[in-house]
């Protein structure tokens, strides 16, 4: 019988916590159960296990992606949308790395509703990027090398990279997607 007052929304909290604290691979359900004052036991009377805990947590970090594009974007024209979608994207995930880190995996599930949640996490921006109205090929290239891109700055700068020398990596950041906006308003149309 679950702890009278333990609900799945405080378990998924302090998980959320401890990712961002310690790392999405370097928290334990041990760890979980002493920040829920429960004891290790009791933990599995809500979930079956720390799989369960990574798939809620990847779930929740899409979801919050998602949010976080579609604030950016919404009732914008266009080629602004995009800009401050790009940024949205990076900015969420520097601040939010570990959770990103989470996002990033899901694809890699054999579950099909987790793999179609890490993709709807990005479907503000693919949906802003369709209706620039480029042949179905050319785009699928596009999203493919923009993600690309944006996950690759965002690893390296997370790694220590892009920080010597007095051009920022900010400024890299705004040179890569003003020239990805013009990339993606040369496409051929359909």
């Amino acid at each position: 019988m679950p702890k009278r007052g333990l609900c799945s929304d405080d378990i998924m909290h302090e998980a959320m916590e401890l990712v961002k604290e310690k790392g999405y691979e370097n928290f334990s359900l041990r760890e979980l159960a002493a920040r829920l004052n429960v004891k290790p036991a009791s933990l599995y009377n809500h979930v079956h296990g720390i799989s369960e805990i990574n798939v809620a947590v990847a779930l929740k970090a899409a979801d919050m992606l998602n949010r976080t594009l579609t604030d950016a974007i919404q009732g914008k024209p266009a080629d602004e949308a995009f800009l401050d979608g790009t940024r949205a994207y990076r900015q969420f995930a520097c601040e939010n790395y570990e959770l990103y880190k989470a996002l990033i995996r899901m694809p890699t599930s054999d579950d099909e509703n987790i793999v179609k949640a890490a993709f709807s996490s990005y479907e503000p921006l693919r949906k802003l990027i369709i209706s620039y109205g480029a042949e179905k090929t050319a785009t699928i290239h596009f999203l493919r090398s923009l993600r690309s891109v944006m996950h690759g700055f965002v690893e390296l700068t997370h790694n220590g990279f892009m920080q010597r020398g007095n051009i920022t990596s900010d400024e890299t950041y705004e040179i890569i997607i003003h020239s990805f906006l013009n990339i993606l308003k040369g496409l051929p149309k359909v």
